[in-house]
């Protein structure tokens, strides 16, 4: 039972690689040359690794509705959006420098949208012009706060995470106490959770130099591959131009990978054999014709007897010419 043949795609695909294994000194130098090029890349980057810090904090009131079912939370979420607000004004990060020992001129600030006909203050995390920046949003539809501190070191991110909600609290109660607000009444700010800490690599250089390795290998296989080909190609075409240009027929392919033929291709390749032998048996026994005609015609000039069918033709002229009686001459007048 003989192997049937691999599918077009395997043997495409096994010629690629005999051909990269044939040039494997080529495909190490390509693959060292786009090593090369991104660590030149990588070490051409400024590394922007910075510290990052979170804390979430509850707004919660003295009797919190938290553990209530039948309390609405509305209104403590109406208010962590206020508190929000509040967060990212002066006094507050005042606060949180006083605790951390940053100075306040280097940290940057980020809130909410500020309600309508309130003034406008910092809406969006602005640019990297400080070192250190802080950044206030609220959950959707919950009385809760997330604190996100940017700083050079991780301790430092955690510290103003750490700081944030203390300084929001003290904040607060000062308001209240001015105001007497009742302590049943009073809001109250609960961490959910230790703040966190951990460094943070913004740049994009180790990523870009990957892409970097994998375009540049990619090209130099594609040339390692397709060049010899093209090679090839353009020569054929040269010289089936030529043979064009001279009148001569243009050279014959080079052989390709073996491929299944169907079942009617054989049958066609048979008949047109078995006619060709027979156009060749008959121009064969012309040939042989011509030559026994030769032949004769040769013998006879010579006067040999003839071969094959011409010695019997001669020999049945003889027998002809015996039987006859010879002529007698008439007497004369």
């Amino acid at each position: 039972m003989s192997a049937q043949p691999p599918p077009a795609g395997a043997s495409t695909s096994i010629t690629i690689l005999r051909e990269l294994w044939r040039r494997k000194f080529l495909v190490i130098l390509a693959l060292l040359v786009s090593a090369a090029a991104s660590v030149l890349f990588i070490k051409s980057q400024h590394p922007k690794v910075e510290a990052e810090g979170s804390i979430q904090v509850l707004v919660d009131s003295a009797k919190s509705p938290i553990a209530d079912a039948h309390r609405d939370l509305g209104g403590l979420t109406a208010r962590a959006g206020v508190f929000a607000r509040l967060m990212a004004g002066g006094k507050v990060i005042e606060r949180v420098s006083e605790e951390t020992g940053i100075p306040f001129r280097q940290i940057d600030v980020a809130g909410p949208s500020p309600l309508p006909g309130e003034a406008p203050g910092i809406t969006e995390a602005p640019a990297h012009v400080n070192p250190y920046r802080i950044e206030i949003s609220q959950q959707p539809e919950l009385p809760i706060l997330t604190v996100v501190t940017h700083a050079p070191t991780a301790e430092e991110a955690r510290a103003l995470a750490a700081a944030a909600p203390q300084a929001m609290s003290r904040e607060v109660a000062a308001l209240q106490i001015r105001q007497e607000t009742k302590p049943s009444k009073r809001i109250e700010f609960r961490t959910l959770g230790p703040a966190q800490a951990a460094l943070v690599d913004d740049s994009l250089g180790k990523k870009v130099a990957v892409g970097i390795f994998v375009v540049l290998t990619t090209f130099f296989l594609l040339l390692i591959v397709g060049l010899p080909r093209f090679k090839a190609a353009w020569r054929s075409a040269g010289a089936e131009a030529a043979a064009a240009s001279d009148g001569a027929e243009p050279p014959a392919p080079a052989a390709e990978a073996p491929k299944r033929k169907r079942t009617g291709g054989k049958r066609r390749a048979k008949k047109a054999a078995k006619e060709k032998a027979a156009e060749n048996g008959a121009a064969t026994a012309d040939r042989a014709a011509a030559n026994g005609a030769t032949d004769n015609a040769t013998a006879t000039a010579n006067g040999t007897p003839p071969a094959n069918g011409a010695a019997t033709a001669n020999g049945a002229e003889a027998e002809e010419s015996a039987e006859q009686p010879p002529l007698t001459p008439a007497p004369p007048g």
